[in-house]
């Protein structure tokens, strides 16, 4: 994607069950770039890693062990693959909640200059934003076993969810609605190509 001269690198961003695979893939399809997914670059060591410490592969929240040691080295892991995509003038989508990062407003111009983004690379946050009723049924309904821990804490843990703000600077930020369940995007990712074309 070159139509607007510079090499975009999404942060697509939203709880669990919000849509923002959805909304992910069809961006990826869409511009022809590196669809990036947390959970599928690493997942697989990580549980390894868990397991070895005594705990359930799946967890996740409420997990000391996984908070302080795991997640940033798989948040390091996906940025480095990121990079070097963005490098080589590549479109990134990273599919990964980010939450943890909200609160610096440098977070965007500190991994550009540890990944020595070229000064082409157009940071664009894309945030997923969802109801939590809506976001409750479709943790049910997808019955995955890392979510246990969300539904289990839910009264605590949807008010931290989704109070959070992110505060990144040096990037467009947009917004997309996603509290109906439609699976077409078509329509939120020409009007995001669109505003970064003219921003």
């Amino acid at each position: 994607m070159n139509t607007i001269g510079q090499t975009p690198v999404f942060f697509v961003i939203g709880p669990a069950g919000s849509g923002k695979s959805s909304f992910a893939r069809a961006l990826a399809v869409r511009i022809h770039g590196a669809y990036l997914d947390k959970d599928a670059i690493c997942n697989t060591y990580t549980g390894v890693l868990l397991e070895e410490h005594g705990y359930d592969p799946s967890e996740r929240d409420g997990n000391a062990y996984y908070r302080d040691e795991l997640m940033p080295i798989e948040y390091e892991s996906l940025l480095n693959v990121g990079s070097c995509n963005a490098k080589l003038g590549i479109p990134v989508i990273f599919d990964a909640p980010f939450g943890a990062f909200f609160n610096d407003v440098n977070y965007v111009k500190n991994i550009a200059s540890k990944h020595n983004w070229p000064q082409q690379v157009h940071a664009v946050v894309i945030h997923i934003s969802v109801d939590g009723k809506k976001v409750h049924q479709r943790l049910i309904e997808r019955g995955l076993k890392r979510d246990s821990w969300k539904l289990d804490h839910w009264d605590s843990f949807w008010p931290k969810a989704s109070g959070v703000t992110c505060t990144w600077q040096q990037a467009t930020h947009i917004t997309i609605n996603n509290d109906t369940d439609r699976e077409d995007f078509t329509n939120d990712v020409n009007a995001v190509i669109k505003t970064i074309t003219n921003s």
